[in-house]
Order: C-alpha cells, then sequence, then structure tokens
C-alpha cells in the first residue's frame, strides 16, 4: 500500500511539474512573440514613408511599450489622421499619441469660413441648414444642429480638405427623429460588429443605456478598437459610444471561430441588414442578390455619394468576395453649369489637388473629370469630391497619373512581403501570401484565413510606394467560391476607397 500511495505521489508531482513547465513555457512564447520597440518605431515608419497620402519626411516616430508617438509636421489635416491610421495597423502598437503639427500655406481666416461654408452647401449628403461656421488662425469650428450624425461627420470632413485648415473642432449637434429603445440599438450594434472583417468573432461585449454604447472586451490592434467604434456611430439613435476595449499584445488570435461559408440567403440577409443599419444610406430602393459570394445591388439612391458607401458597406460584410454594384442615382435636378462650377470649386480649394490642371465637363448631370495627377489617391479622391456635389448623377474619371517607376519589381516584390509580415492583420498568414510584381502591378495569390487577411493585403501592398496597382487573387479558407470565374472578368484590383472617417477620435464624439 506504501509503496503504492507513494507511487501515486510521483505521478501526481510529475504531472504538476510537466504543467508548470508547459505554463512557462508558454510565459516565454509569449514574451518571445511581443515586439520590440525599436522595431515598431522601425516598421511604423516604413509604413508612413510608404503612404503617397501622408508625406512623412518630417515625421519622428517613437515608440515605448507599444505606445508610438508621432511629432513633426505636415502639410494638411488629412495626412495627420493617415499617418494615425497606419500606424495603429502596425504589429505591436498598442496606442498611438499624434502630435503631429499642420503647418499648411497660410491663408486668410475668411477665406478658409468662405470655402468651408460653400462645400458645406454644395454638399448632397448635407441637408440641414443651421451649421455654422468660424475660423481662428486656421482652427475651424462647426456648431450648430443637424439631423443624423452622418451629416455632422460629413461636415468635419468637408472643413478638412479645405486648404489652409488646421484643425477642425465638430460642435455640431444630432437630433434624431422618432425613438429606438436601448435593445433595438444593442442588436443593430452586435450584429455591426459580428459581420464586420476586421471584427467579426473577437470577444468584444456590447451594452446600451439611453443610446450610448459602451463596448468591453480586448482586441489585437489599436486600429481594431477604433475601427468598432467607427462601426457604432452609423447607426440610428446612437447618441455616443464609450470604447473600453483594451488593445493586448497577446490576444489569443484563435478565439475567433471559424465560420462556414453563408448561404445564399444568409449572405443576403446578412447585406440587407447591414445596410438597413447605415443611416448614410437611403435603402427602400435598393434590391439585393447573392450567389456563391457575388453580391449584385440594384436599384436607385438619391446621392452618388450613397451608391459608394453602400458598396463599401457590402465588401466590409464577411463572406462578400465580389460586389457588382448597378445602383442607379436619381439626383435632385440642377443645371449643368451649377454642377460644373460647385465641382471646380471644390477641387480648386482642396488641401491636395490645387495647382493640378483637372479638366471638369458635365451634361446630363454627369461629370467627366480630366488632366494628369501625380499619385492614384489624387486621382480617385477629386472623383471622390466630385461624387459628393448636389445633382452628380456619375463621375467619368478619365484623369491620368503620372507614373515614376523608382523601384525594380524584385525590389518591390520584397518590400511587399516585409510590411505584410508586420501589419498585425496579416501577420499570422503572411507565409501564405505569394507576391508578384510585373511592371508596378502587384499581384496576389494563396489562402488565408479571415476575410479582413485578405482586405488588408489588398491595402499593404497598395500603399507601397512603387506599386501602381493590386490584383488581388487571395482566396479565403473554408469558402467554396468561383475565385477563378471572377479574375476572368477583371481582372479584380483592389478598390483603394477606404472609408474617410476611419480615423477620427470617435471616443470624444457625443451627440
Amino acid at each position: 500500500m506504501k509503496k503504492n500511495s507513494m507511487r501515486t505521489i510521483s505521478i501526481i508531482l510529475a504531472m504538476v511539474f510537466t504543467i508548470l513547465l508547459g505554463v512557462l513555457g508558454d510565459t516565454q512564447s509569449f514574451a518571445a512573440d511581443k515586439v520590440a520597440d525599436h522595431n515598431i518605431t522601425y516598421w511604423v515608419k516604413n509604413a508612413l514613408r510608404h503612404d503617397e497620402r501622408i508625406g512623412a519626411s518630417k515625421i519622428t516616430v517613437r515608440s515605448q511599450e507599444g505606445i508610438v508617438t508621432l511629432s513633426g509636421k505636415v502639410k494638411n489635416l488629412a495626412a495627420k489622421r493617415y499617418a494615425a491610421l497606419e500606424a495603429k495597423k502596425i504589429n505591436g502598437v498598442l496606442s498611438v499619441i499624434n502630435k503631429i503639427e499642420v503647418k499648411p500655406s497660410y491663408r486668410r481666416d475668411m477665406d478658409i469660413t468662405h470655402d468651408v461654408r460653400r462645400r458645406i452647401l454644395n454638399s448632397a449628403v448635407i441637408e440641414s441648414q443651421g451649421i455654422h461656421v468660424t475660423c481662428m488662425d486656421g482652427k475651424v469650428t462647426l456648431s450648430g444642429k443637424v439631423a443624423t450624425w452622418s451629416e455632422a461627420q460629413e461636415a468635419r470632413l468637408l472643413a478638412s480638405e479645405v486648404r489652409g485648415v488646421k484643425d477642425v473642432k465638430n460642435g455640431l449637434w444630432a437630433e434624431h427623429k422618432g425613438k429606438r429603445n436601448d435593445q433595438e440599438i444593442k442588436n443593430d450594434a452586435v450584429a455591426a460588429i459580428e459581420s464586420d472583417v476586421y471584427l467579426s468573432w473577437l470577444p468584444i461585449t456590447v451594452s446600451v443605456k439611453d443610446g450610448i454604447v459602451t463596448l468591453e472586451g480586448s482586441v489585437g490592434s489599436a486600429y481594431e478598437r477604433d475601427r468598432a467604434s467607427s462601426d457604432l456611430f452609423w447607426i440610428s439613435h446612437v447618441k455616443g459610444v464609450k470604447n473600453n476595449l483594451k488593445v493586448e499584445w497577446w490576444e489569443n488570435r484563435g478565439v475567433r471561430k471559424k465560420t462556414p461559408a453563408p448561404s445564399d440567403d444568409a449572405l443576403k440577409k446578412a447585406v440587407q441588414n447591414t445596410l438597413n443599419r447605415d443611416s448614410r444610406v437611403d435603402k427602400l430602393d435598393i434590391s439585393i442578390k447573392a450567389s456563391y459570394g457575388h453580391v449584385t445591388l440594384d436599384g436607385s439612391v438619391p446621392y452618388r455619394y450613397q451608391k459608394r458607401v453602400a458598396g463599401q458597406d457590402v465588401r466590409d460584410v464577411v463572406g462578400v468576395g465580389w460586389v457588382t454594384n448597378n445602383l442607379f442615382v436619381r439626383a435632385d435636378l440642377r443645371e449643368d453649369w451649377a454642377i460644373r462650377d460647385d465641382v471646380e470649386f471644390n477641387l480648386n480649394t482642396d488641401y491636395s489637388l490645387n495647382g493640378f490642371d483637372i479638366g471638369v465637363k458635365v451634361k446630363n448631370a454627369v461629370v467627366t473629370l480630366s488632366g494628369a495627377t501625380h499619385t492614384w489617391h489624387e486621382k480617385l479622391h477629386a472623383e471622390d469630391i466630385a461624387s459628393h456635389v448636389r445633382g452628380v448623377k456619375r463621375v467619368i474619371n478619365t484623369i491620368k497619373v503620372d507614373w515614376e517607376r523608382r523601384y525594380s519589381d524584385a525590389a518591390l516584390t520584397k518590400e511587399v512581403k516585409s510590411r505584410l509580415k508586420w501589419n498585425w492583420t496579416t501577420h499570422p498568414v503572411y507565409d501564405k501570401i505569394g507576391v508578384t510584381v510585373k511592371n508596378g502591378v502587384a499581384i496576389l495569390d494563396g489562402e488565408v484565413d479571415k476575410w479582413s487577411e485578405r482586405r488588408e493585403a489588398g491595402h499593404v501592398a497598395l500603399h507601397t510606394e512603387g506599386v501602381w496597382t493590386v490584383d488581388n487573387r487571395l482566396t479565403v479558407h473554408g469558402y467554396d467560391y468561383p475565385w477563378e470565374e471572377w479574375h476572368t472578368k477583371g481582372p479584380y484590383s483592389y478598390d483603394p476607397l477606404y472609408n474617410p472617417y476611419d480615423n477620427y477620435n470617435y471616443d470624444s464624439l457625443w451627440w
């Protein structure tokens, strides 16, 4: 009996020792996975340097315990926001302190005020008339009451795009019509997070009280934390968001459950619910078809801006691989000369397009843009500006990009591969992604685990200096979609139009 008892105790001790070794081993592997500050600093600098929207030559980057501080100077407010947005995507970054100063060319406050007011009046998105604009030393303040949060953010976006603006303080108040109870808002908030390709199946909990949404739990990157807030403000009657999500560098990516490929009916329902939640989109006349991940939008919307937003919403739904946007714009009737005058004014007062000779022609509310820009982003930004003007039904963008080849295809291939390794979203699967660059076109192939990885890989490649465009042939594990068939129709080039509101400080917004 004594020998048996001793043997049992020995076995138990051995098991405990083994478990302890395993725990210690896991702890050591966690420690080994923590990214060193000097690596974070290097790769944040790399990301900013490659992004054509930023102009990072005068930006300084410091990292301490994963907290990145950006300082220095940029020429416009958008560059400051893009710098923080891209820094938050780097593996190991827990948060970003943005101390960058905006130093635009000097303009008189009265001229800036006039330009902001007119661009707000030109907007197809803003219907509210009670927006007040003031400017002091290049810093714009917006005040008054608007009907929706999307109007408030559109006004802020338009103000930030005007030449000479250093900062925008948004004091607009959204007064929602009708009522919704907290449970209805919570249902929409939970569904919004679960359907987002970047956030699905993360350990995020949602509660709502008096229209204010509180988020608890943890995410793996500062970008995911901000995106969770941005998804919620488009939901009707949300008054504010308390974002208590913690960014944990050790966040176990395995918490994301494997989701089966949705049926056509399930995908159609998910897309419909996503559009229903977005207060920016008039969805009454939109019909949806879904077939093996291919979603087709038919029907009409009142503004071209809504057509673009609807397409963006659908692309971000888990399970959507391809979008055909056939929405027709039933814009308000305006004289062609009035539309042309407003488009030209907006282009001439824009922070990044002033100095480019962009031609504007309008016939039957269809705008045709011509001329040349230095970058792909500037070309698409010009199209975006035109699409926001009241009365515009369609924009034909014939602007040429004066692309200068400065890197060999081999060098670009290596650079894209390195950047995929250091991006938080693509880091786990960077070795599964094949990269080939031919004449400045980055071709991505292979299989990834999540839709967010496919989407972000395209973004990383596109914003690598020297890459002209992206052919994203990545497939997603578990989704038996006709990927090859889609590429015969394209090839599918990555859509670089990202949500312009992604980088606002949503924690400070209350309506």
